[in-house]
């Protein structure tokens, strides 16, 4: 008898849970806490850049439901910011700012939710469309020459540019992204109209004036999107140096004459 009794006790605790537990997940999912589905986020070049400044976009459909993601479930996180009413249309001294599971709550400067005419509790989550946008600006090719002073003119000058494989890491739709600028080729241009080609130069000015030069450095860019593969060459471009201004001369000779 005894025996029994415990059995009964046991089981009632057990079935107790397994309600609790189902009531809890109702709950969350009326709350609308579940991780949203998604599609796989998708980054490309944007299509408006400018020599020096290159970006990658990336596009991500979140939807409702409280269907597991696909890939490597990882949870997609962006960063929002809303009032500290819970709200993104009604303003408070207090703006508030975290990092949150991408489509789990509005933010500001997202569409204002239309209110339900439903009159139930039951909250439901739209496809939503998210964008994103990641930016890095090339450092421009530094030139210099040597002896960097006044010089005569068919004595030749060293003339250097120089420009470094740059890698600018920051984050698309809360995952990483990396933009490289990698230097190729250089090219110089002299006020003669003389051209020349390479890092590092040798030139001799065949008559004395004020000249100046400049170097074109040739850069390729490449990014790289959360645990995806580099893309290579996704733009190319030249980007200017400083002017160098080299003045060059012809010293006075003295003639010894001889009696």
């Amino acid at each position: 008898m005894n025996l029994l009794v415990v059995l009964l006790v046991a089981l009632g605790v057990a079935n107790l849970a397994a309600d609790f537990q189902f009531s809890s997940n109702n709950s969350s999912l009326q709350a609308n806490f579940s991780t949203p589905d998604r599609v796989d986020q998708l980054a490309s070049e944007c299509p408006d850049g400018i020599p020096g400044q290159f970006s990658v976009c990336a596009d991500e459909v979140v939807g409702g439901g409280g269907g597991s993601s696909g890939g490597s479930g990882e949870v997609a996180m962006r960063e929002c910011r809303y009032f500290a009413n819970g709200t993104i249309d009604v303003p408070t001294m207090t703006v508030i700012t975290a990092w949150v599971p991408v489509g789990s709550r509005p933010c500001i400067g997202d569409e204002v939710p239309k209110p339900s005419s439903s009159s139930g509790t039951t909250m439901t989550a739209e496809e939503i469309e998210l964008r994103d946008r990641f930016t890095a600006m090339a450092e421009k090719p530094t030139a210099w020459w040597s002896p960097g002073s006044e010089v005569e003119f068919e004595d030749e000058i060293e003339l250097h540019v120089q420009a470094n494989t740059e890698v600018i890491s920051g984050a698309l739709l809360g995952r990483s992204a990396q933009i490289r600028f990698r230097p190729v080729t250089a090219r110089w241009e002299l006020s003669n109209g003389r051209d020349l080609f390479g890092f590092h130069r040798s030139y001799a000015f065949s008559s004395p004036g004020n000249y100046w030069a400049k170097a074109f450095v040739s850069y390729e860019v490449d990014y790289k999107y959360s645990s995806a593969n580099w893309v290579y060459n996704a733009a190319s471009w030249e980007l200017s140096s400083n002017k160098l201004s080299i003045p060059v001369i012809e010293r006075e000779r003295r003639t010894l004459l001889v009696g």
